[in-house]
């Protein structure tokens, strides 16, 4: 029987009851809660494992408790819903509100903002009413005080009328600065009241009075600044400076301030001396190999206290006066146009009489430190504290710099002195040269010399009679290398000239164009930058004019003349050291035109007028030069051929035909052999001396191919026997490797045919067919070969025309 509890025990199980918290726990799991229905739905047997028989899954359970958690999901559902719905309501309401209390405070605001615009328009009514009030005021205040001093100003004029001065000295000696600026104010008016009035009478000691105060006035305000200067006191002399200012604009006190300064007495009392430089320095300004020495000393301790004066009296200018623009201006101009500049036209001047280079060297330099001392002031405000300088100080600074070397620079003077040194520099070093060419010419009883002849005896003359002639400078002196007589005056006797002193001299031209190179630096740096291309323009035809004209072309024509004497004469051998000057002349002409390319041509590009003509002119010069080098070549190279030709004219007519009792003579050259090859051996020494590159290969190889069409046509002319041929063969052999000696590799190909139509002479009748054949000479024609073949003593006796009529 089932008993009461189990007949009231549900069928299937009860689900799990729960509520809208256990949904809000941050502890939910969807999983857990699913698995927490399914196990309240699974019957007490079978979670125990008691109903082990096999029976089917029962579902049943499971959808009882679903259907009534979903049916608990649904309440509670309804339930959000509800809540939800009041919220929603609750927040409409409250919206309401808000805005409501929005629009009480927008009132509030726009109502307090209104009575704020209100109180600001009655505020500025107010304070412009105060503003008018306060003008007028000021007005009535200015115009009593104008009453009082227009009072006051009657009053000391009624005292002067009278003549007393009783007010004005009592305002002058309160010791305060307020009432030294008025008596100062006071005095001027009644200064400018006597002038309108000076038409009358009575005026004039009234005049006379105010003037005799205003003076003493003056003088008082000055004395105490010159007091106030001496103990330092900046305050005092700051109120005087004031007080001069508004009573005559201040000029006194400036001057008073400049002239007590212990800088202007000092340079004054050293400028009132002479100049005194150094020897040595002296003699290095004057030496142009020399470098530069600098700065004469005495300027450069002048610049450097003007630097540190400037600096420290800077400030006291700004601290003191009222108006220190003006005052530091003033100081500027004193100190370059009363100081430097007198003891810069000493020094130059007293460079002057030394020599041009030294006035130029020295006036480079002190343009230099002027420059350096003008940025510095610049660049450090004037002052120990450095400070940026107005633009007015600064175009003092400039201007004055500019001025101080204006004599010096304009009008192109500048140029006419580097042009006067460095023709008497250029002068001095070639003195030597041109009298030794002119005494040449003398020699040479040309007659009448030309008009370059005359040209150089003035310009001669010229450094004979200058400075550098009378050897003021030891190192001018050395360059002319004449020693100074006891007077102290060069004279030509005093010159002792060489042949050496006659040729060209490669160092010359180097030391001349480090003496140009040095004038091209010092025009960039002293000349404005649109005069460089006339300065470069004007240094190149001085450049021209000497090493071209007077050194490289004088010694051109020299060694023109002694080839024209040497084709004269065909009875001695030539004398070829001439020749010599053609390697110095090449060096120089390469140096002087890589200096006028590379350091004088590319600074004129600013005008493209004056670089054409600078390039022009100097192409015509390499041209010209060229051309003379040239030409003395090849008239060299035809005066030696021609004697080669006399040479070989000597050749004795049976020279290759010995007799018996001359066979010992075969193992020797024959004396004309010897005496070529001696004679193209010192040929060919003076080429190596004298010529370089393509001038020396084209000379050689003319000569050698001279000397080869020589001995062509040479042995035609001679009979050969058997003895006669071994010599003819070494006479070949002897001029062959002479010949070689050139280096000229077209002279050994052409030679190669020369040495086998010599062995020609020697190889018997047997293997002349075969010599024909083999090497050069299969290229060449019977024909050619037959005048040389006739010569050989066995020519008939064996047949060898024979020979020739088979080939």
């Amino acid at each position: 029987m089932v008993s009461a509890t189990e007949a009231a025990r549900p069928i299937f199980p009860k689900a799990n009851s729960f509520s809208l918290e256990e949904f809000s726990s941050k502890d939910f799991i969807v999983k857990d809660f699913i698995e927490g229905l399914t196990d309240s739905s699974i019957p007490a047997n079978r979670r125990s494992g008691l109903n082990n028989n096999g029976s089917a899954f029962d579902p049943k359970p499971y959808i009882r408790t679903f259907e009534a958690a979903l049916d608990r999901l649904k309440e509670l559902d309804e339930t959000l819903s509800e809540k939800e719905s009041e919220l929603k309501e609750g927040v409409r309401r409250a919206e309401i509100e808000h805005s409501r209390t929005l629009d009480r405070l927008g009132d509030k605001f726009n109502s307090t903002l209104q009575e704020f615009h209100r109180l600001d328009n009655s505020i500025t009514d107010g304070g412009g009413m105060a503003v008018r009030i306060g003008g007028q005021l000021e007005a009535l205040d200015k115009q009593r005080q104008r009453a009082e001093d227009a009072k006051f100003l009657i009053a000391c004029y009624t005292e002067f009328s009278r003549g007393e001065t009783r007010r004005l000295e009592k305002l002058r000696r309160t010791g305060r600065i307020e009432d030294s600026i008025r008596c100062a104010v006071v005095s001027r008016q009644l200064s400018l009241i006597v002038k309108r009035n000076e038409g009358a009478a009575a005026n004039v000691k009234t005049k006379e009075l105010i003037e005799s105060f205003s003076e003493s006035l003056e003088q008082d305000l000055l004395k105490q600044f010159d007091d106030a200067y001496r103990r330092f006191k900046k305050d005092q002399m700051k109120g005087c400076a004031k007080v001069l200012h508004d009573f005559n604009g201040g000029a006194s006190v400036v001057s008073n301030f400049l002239n007590q300064m212990n800088f202007f007495i000092e340079t004054g009392k050293i400028n009132a001396g002479d100049v005194v430089i150094e020897k040595t320095i002296e003699e290095r300004l004057s030496d142009p190999d020399d470098t530069p020495p600098g700065l004469e000393p005495s300027l450069v301790s002048l610049i450097s206290e003007v630097r540190e004066v400037l600096k420290v009296e800077s400030e006291t200018i700004k601290d003191v006066f009222p108006f220190p623009e003006q005052v530091l201006g003033t100081l500027l101009q004193r100190v370059f146009q009363q100081s430097l500049q007198q003891r810069l036209e000493m020094v130059l001047d007293k460079t002057a009489t030394l020599s041009p280079l030294a006035f130029l060297r020295t006036l480079q330099a002190s343009r230099a430190a002027v420059i350096t001392l003008a940025d510095d002031l610049k660049n450090h405000g004037l002052t120990e504290h450095p400070g940026p300088l107005s633009s007015a100080t600064t175009m003092v600074i400039d201007q004055n710099v500019e001025e101080l070397f204006i004599p010096y620079l304009q009008d192109r003077g500048y140029m006419e002195r580097e042009r006067e040194s460095l023709e008497q520099l250029y002068s001095g070093i070639l003195l030597k040269f041109s009298l030794f060419h002119d005494q040449r010419k003398k020699n040479q009883n040309l007659g009448v010399l030309d008009r370059l002849k005359k040209s150089r005896e003035r310009v001669i003359e010229k450094v004979i009679e200058s400075d550098l002639g009378k050897s003021q400078s030891g190192a001018l002196s050395r360059i002319i290398g004449f020693n100074q007589g006891a007077n102290g005056s060069g004279h030509l006797s005093d010159v002792i000239v060489t042949d050496q002193d006659g040729k060209l001299n490669v160092e010359f031209s180097k030391r001349m164009l480090k003496w140009l190179a040095e004038a091209v630096g010092r025009s960039i740096e002293l000349s404005s930058a649109a005069d460089t291309p006339k300065d470069v323009s004007a240094l190149l035809n001085i450049l021209l004019e000497h090493m071209r004209n007077t050194y490289i072309d004088v010694a051109l024509d020299a060694a023109m003349d002694s080839a024209e004497q040497a084709s004269k004469d065909t009875k001695s051998e030539p004398d070829l050291a001439y020749v010599q000057e053609m390697k110095p002349a090449t060096k120089i002409m390469h140096l002087m035109f890589s200096f006028i390319n590379t350091a004088l041509i590319p600074l004129s590009q600013t005008s493209l007028t004056t670089r054409r003509e600078m390039v022009k002119v100097t192409n015509t010069t390499i041209t010209s030069l060229e051309q003379k080098i040239n030409t003395i070549i090849q008239k060299t190279a035809d005066i030696v051929i021609n004697y080669l030709g006399i040479l070989l004219s000597k050749q004795k007519k049976q020279d290759y035909k010995p007799k018996d009792d001359e066979v010992i003579l075969t193992i020797l050259q024959t004396p004309t052999c010897v005496s070529v090859c001696a004679f193209l051996t010192k040929v060919h020494t003076v080429a190596l001396e004298s010529l370089d590159g393509e001038n020396l290969l084209g000379f050689l190889n003319e000569i050698g191919q001279g000397l080869r069409g020589f001995l062509l046509e040479h042995l035609k002319k001679f009979p050969v026997n058997q003895a006669g041929a071994i010599m003819l063969s070494k006479d070949v052999t002897k001029y062959r490797e002479v010949v070689d000696k050139f280096n000229v590799a077209a002279l050994k190909d052409s030679y190669e045919l020369l040495h086998e139509i010599g062995n020609l002479f020697v190889v018997g009748p047997q293997a002349l067919k075969d010599r024909m054949r083999d090497g050069v000479l299969a290229r060449v024609k019977p024909s050619i070969l037959k005048p040389y073949l006739m010569k050989r003593e066995d020519y008939v006796s064996v047949g060898i025309e024979k020979i020739l009529l088979s080939e």
